[in-house]
């Protein structure tokens, strides 16, 4: 980004401190581009899981992470099994490393693009997936552009149907605009309990919305957040399911009227609309580093023990932490945004994918947990246990360095240890591999009704908790061993 027009961004996100933020947000729409870009083929590329690693097989992997046309879907590990996506061109190379190391491996699926396939349906024949509750509606998918403010400055009518959201929305991965456009018929429709509001813009200028739903009065809150990395759709999409059940279903009126919520349903913005155009399988933001690679990992960016495990000073890197914490206007955001409501927030939680994992703080290092671990473990374990009782996904709960990696500057870490909510998680969605991030569509409203259902009954408990003592958590930024 160019020195005038970083300037102008961080201006505008000064006026936005100033001045408040209206009810409903004249999104900035950069996203529908008339120039024509050239869609990464991913023809060939295989994804392979290797057998458990060893001590000794770990760094031979580690060494090939900056290898074009390598990347690992998970972390080289000591004795967990490793995901490698690869292109046509290095396969060769990898099967013989797996080989000349003696290990077996599966292949997980043969065609990335073919794959790509099931997991998006076409848009015309969107509407012929329409689950039962909703198969005599014939309503078009609203994967439109959204409706801005128009030049007056008044908030133009909604179009089409009166329902914040056509039936079969949550039939396919919608595209940034259509995810704005919801959010912001929500307030509309609901303009005494909902507001939509940009928290700034991105590097490419794109709006980053939040969603506010308060009934009135003096509540705590809770801080919900997804789109972290860009490939990871099944996040926002499940975000976003979230936000809909919330307030167009009559039975979370209890939820509503224990917290107040904050939404935003997708953090990497430019990262995320990049891999609808241009690549699918984009993880970082778009800003652009002085050796000409683009993007930071956001969930490595912030500024709570960071770069100090799992992430890389390599800019090319998918894990790449940035030049400095909060380098990426998108974490500056979002982390001006928490500070701002820290006070009031009871609750963080963050969505990611894959593993179907509850991660607990801390994910920086395996030899540290927070003072209240025990009582973080006994809240997830209320929400895990709703999750799997509702269509029987398994779900494991604990921190990332035990049941994962080692990650440092995650938001989760940085939400307790350095905001002080006393209860952070983040959550790893469906599935466990079998398509890792190309997630069918077609699992996108069980993955959003069992989510809901654990973000419920977290939020039920944790309101029974608060009532029983005068002051909850505040910080556990002390650690134990």
């Amino acid at each position: 980004m160019k020195p005038f027009a970083l300037w102008l961004v961080l201006l505008l996100n000064l006026a936005y401190i100033v001045v408040g933020y209206p009810s409903v947000i004249e999104l900035n729409d950069v996203s529908q581009s008339t120039t024509v870009t050239k869609r990464k083929s991913y023809a060939g590329y295989k994804l392979l899981r290797t057998e458990p690693l060893t001590t000794g097989n770990v760094p031979v992997f580690r060494n090939l992470e900056d290898v074009h046309g390598i990347n690992y879907w998970t972390y080289p590990l000591e004795n967990r099994s490793l995901d490698i996506f690869t292109s046509p061109k290095q396969l060769s190379r990898v099967q013989g490393v797996l080989k000349d190391l003696g290990l077996d491996h599966d292949v997980v699926f043969h065609d990335a693009e073919e794959i790509m396939h099931y997991e998006q349906p076409p848009q015309a024949k969107a509407k012929q997936l329409v689950w039962e509750d909703d198969a005599q509606n014939t309503a078009e998918p609203s994967d439109v552009s959204y409706q801005s403010e128009n030049a007056t400055g008044q908030d133009m009518p909604p179009t089409g149907t009166t329902r914040a959201v056509a039936p079969d929305f949550f039939n396919r991965y919608q595209r940034y605009n259509a995810i704005m456009n919801f959010a912001s018929q929500l307030a509309r429709e609901n303009p005494s309990t909902v507001s939509f509001q940009s928290i700034g813009r991105s590097y490419e200028g794109k709006d980053m919305g939040i969603l506010k739903i308060a009934t009135g009065g003096s509540k705590p809150g809770i801080f919900i957040d997804g789109g972290m990395h860009a490939r990871e759709w099944i996040s926002p999409a499940t975000v976003t399911y979230i936000m809909n059940k919330l307030v167009n279903d009559p039975k979370s009126k209890p939820l509503t009227d224990m917290f107040d919520w904050y939404i935003v349903p997708i953090v990497n913005v430019d990262g995320y609309e990049y891999t609808h155009t241009n690549d699918r399988y984009w993880r970082k933001t778009r800003s652009r580093s002085s050796n000409g690679c683009y993007g930071v990992d956001p969930n490595r960016n912030f500024g709570f023990h960071w770069a100090e495990s799992g992430s890389s000073n390599k800019p090319c890197s998918d894990i790449y932490h940035g030049p400095k914490a909060f380098s990426e206007v998108e974490t500056q955001n979002l982390g001006r945004t928490i500070l701002y409501l820290k006070d009031k927030l009871k609750l963080y939680l963050t969505f990611h994918a894959y593993s179907q994992m509850w991660l607990v703080p801390w994910g920086f290092a395996k030899s540290q947990k927070p003072q209240d671990y025990n009582e973080l473990v006994r809240l997830a374990t209320v929400g895990k246990n709703a999750l799997e009782r509702t269509y029987g996904t398994r779900y494991s709960v604990g921190t990332a360095p035990d049941l994962l990696y080692p990650a440092a500057g995650g938001s989760d870490d940085w939400a307790k240890g350095a905001a002080g909510i006393p209860y952070s998680y983040c959550l790893e969605l469906r599935d466990k591999g079998r398509y890792g991030f190309a997630l069918p569509a077609n699992q996108i409203k069980a993955t959003g009704e069992e989510t809901f259902n654990a973000v419920a009954a977290v939020a039920q408990e944790l309101y029974r908790t608060l009532k029983k003592k005068e002051q909850p958590f505040t910080n556990a930024d002390n650690e134990s061993d």
